[in-house]
């Protein structure tokens, strides 16, 4: 996409300051056909399994929360899905918070490169230590597609919504191997996390029985009124704690409402009605890295630069600390009962060395 070329260009051009490499392997899975040049945009009749070797280079001389990164895949191969499976139980064995299992679900028009990418930055921001999942649906590569510049997001959207029931599929297998898993849906991909944890019976009742430790919705490109109607009701009894972040600046979802003519979810984090049980945050204001050239001209959109909002999930909401957390320690603002603003200095060390989070919280092994 245009925005991580940008920012691949500025990162290499910043060649004179130290930089620091580590390696991750991201397991992935996809409904996405396979072909032998790469991933299609048709959707497979059944999920591929696979890992990535990726290699993410951070440079040096700022909070790390706050820096520019680079990812690079350094390998990849296909794995059978017990294969997959005994990897991945290899791989989460702690039980603390930090070691639990991220699967991270990418919007729309978003490369599968890409949205690796995307999730190893986000874990790295978030300073998350557990095993990262990727769930690669078929997207368009790019915003724009011929005839129209709308036909990337309306066939998007139709992916979107025969992409539920193969996540669904994935969520119940992890959730089966791993002690504790926490979901990061972004945009347009919260419509397949939504529709996987409460339209797939199946799996509303395993997460019913054994709650995600945190559900993250960002940016969420899905109708406001379906989501307080039909899905906020039912997120806290899949999920131990859920929250929902988004911009007020954000104008990449102020198109999707002219598209759709409806409201999108985003909105409640902004004004609105309170949703019982979820968490709703204003991250206008919140600490960002983007890179220069988008901080005055992009959407605020992209959730891998989300340094402030990364930080409050992951320090606050996958920790476990108590929501007040976010006032006692100065960071955010209360709007009200279940919704805060970010403060504009709220940066990820600040966070995550607040006193009240208990970073070393656990959940019952299974």
């Amino acid at each position: 996409m245009i925005f991580a070329a940008l920012a691949g260009v500025m990162i290499a051009g910043n060649v004179h300051v130290p930089a620091d490499t580590v390696r991750d392997t991201v397991f992935v899975a996809s409904n996405r056909r396979r072909i032998a040049t790469g991933f299609t945009r048709q959707v497979a009749d059944s999920t591929w399994y696979g890992i990535y070797v990726a290699q993410l280079v951070t440079q040096g001389g700022q909070a790390r929360a706050l820096a520019p990164m680079r990812v690079q895949r350094v390998d990849s191969a296909a794995l059978t899905e017990s294969e997959w499976r005994a990897r991945l139980v290899a791989a989460s064995r702690d039980t603390a918070a930090r070691g639990a299992t991220l699967l991270y679900v990418h919007g729309y028009s978003t490369s599968p490169g890409t949205s690796v990418s995307q999730a190893v930055q986000v874990k790295a921001r978030g300073a998350h230590a557990g095993p990262l999942v990727v769930f690669l649906w078929p997207t368009h590569d790019r915003y724009v597609a011929p005839p129209t510049p709308s036909r990337a997001y309306t066939d998007d959207a139709a992916a979107a919504a025969r992409s539920g029931g193969a996540l669904a599929s994935v969520i119940r297998m992890v959730d089966s191997v791993v002690p504790s898993m926490v979901l990061v849906a972004h945009s347009m991909g919260s419509r397949v996390a939504l529709q996987a944890v409460l339209g797939d019976s199946a799996t509303t009742r395993q997460l019913s029985a054994h709650p995600l430790r945190a559900f993250g919705i960002f940016s969420p490109d899905v109708s406001a009124d379906r989501f307080g109607d039909e899905y906020a009701p039912h997120l806290r009894d899949i999920a131990t704690r859920v929250a929902l972040y988004s911009t007020s600046s954000d104008y990449l979802l102020a198109a999707a409402t002219m598209v759709n003519g409806e409201r999108r979810a985003g909105r409640f984090a902004l004004r609105g009605p309170v949703l019982p049980g979820i968490e709703l945050l204003d991250v206008t204001r919140g600490a960002r890295a983007d890179p220069s050239i988008l901080r005055m001209l992009g959407p605020r959109h992209a959730v891998r630069w989300a340094s402030a909002a990364l930080a409050d999930f992951f320090g606050i909401v996958v920790a476990g600390a108590p929501d007040s957390c976010r006032t006692s320690s100065g960071e955010a603002v209360a709007l009200g009962e279940g919704r805060w603003q970010l403060r504009p200095r709220a940066t990820l060390a600040a966070w995550l060395d607040a006193t009240c989070a208990p970073q070393d919280a656990t959940v019952p092994a299974r």
